[in-house]
């Protein structure tokens, strides 16, 4: 699994990284940067550091944790200059965590499948969007796109998928597709 570091900041072992006070911006509309910051407050533990980090501003202590969410990975003080200093992440980071928040926001949740047992079947547990299988088709959730977020990267999803689950991924993307309307799929 590949992740993505973000929210660490210059020091004496990484003069490369970023400096915070660089990115302070005490214009950050309060919405975006309660949300972005309410993001990053958690997330899936991933490990401990040894020692606690100091805050670059005011040397409060940080924290010695790292949080994922599956795709990027971030100190377990960012909040803190987020909140606190003002200190606003590069946009293409901001949309992610905005497009991400925006996807739960009306969810449709349903007792169906706990009530039933829980039992594994013809649907994956984790979510689709990080659906990626072997050979060449991958199938990624990507908003804005004219299909429910959803692209098909490599051939054709129905004529040139390889490997014992492609109809079963298949299957899966005419039930995504169907679930919002989309009866006449693209191929």
């Amino acid at each position: 699994m590949h992740l993505r570091l973000i929210g660490y900041w210059r020091n004496d072992q990484h003069p490369e990284y970023p400096d915070p006070h660089d990115w302070v911006d005490e214009g950050w509309d309060e919405d975006d940067r309660h949300a972005v910051s309410l993001y990053f407050s958690s997330g899936t533990y991933l490990r401990g550091c040894m020692g606690l980090s100091p805050c670059r501003f005011c040397a409060k202590d940080n924290g010695s944790g790292e949080f994922t969410d599956g795709v990027l990975v971030w100190p377990e003080g960012l909040t803190h200059y987020l909140r606190d200093h003002g200190v606003r992440l590069p946009e293409a980071i901001e949309r992610y965590v905005l497009a991400r928040m925006a996807r739960m926001e009306d969810p449709v949740i349903s007792a169906d499948w706990w009530v039933a047992g829980a039992e594994s079947g013809d649907e994956p547990l984790e979510p689709l969007e990080r659906l990626v299988w072997g050979g060449n088709t991958q199938l990624v959730q990507q908003p804005g796109r004219r299909f429910p977020g959803l692209f098909v990267q490599g051939d054709t999803l129905s004529l040139h998928v390889d490997g014992p689950r492609s109809g079963q991924l298949l299957r899966w993307y005419e039930q995504m597709m169907r679930a919002v309307g989309w009866d006449g799929l693209p191929y």
